[in-house]
């Protein structure tokens, strides 16, 4: 492939440029590690008082978190799989 006219440059200044761009990254990027620590440590903390105030506010309601009641629970077993399930529930009895 032919390469366009006009003035090229040196492969060690394309190199030096590179490294260049990445030390700038890498050195924002540490940079910003301890900022965003502090961010996330600071919005973790004031969720603790929303969270419990939620917990309460569940509690109130009748509401469990742990799990939904066991009326709310719904069977997704696929019908043969509950047939054996029977099956082997019945045989176990006849034993």
């Amino acid at each position: 492939m032919r390469l366009l006219p006009g003035k090229q440059r040196p492969k060690w200044l394309r190199i030096a440029a590179q490294v260049g761009a990445a030390v700038l990254v890498v050195s924002a990027l540490i940079s910003a590690l301890p900022v965003l620590l502090m961010v996330t440590l600071v919005t973790a903390l004031a969720l603790i008082p929303t969270l419990r105030q939620f917990r309460k506010e569940m509690d109130k309601s009748g509401l469990n978190a742990d799990g939904p009641a066991r009326e709310q629970m719904v069977d997704i077993t696929p019908i043969h799989s509950r047939v054996i399930r029977n099956v082997w529930t019945v045989w176990r009895r006849q034993r």
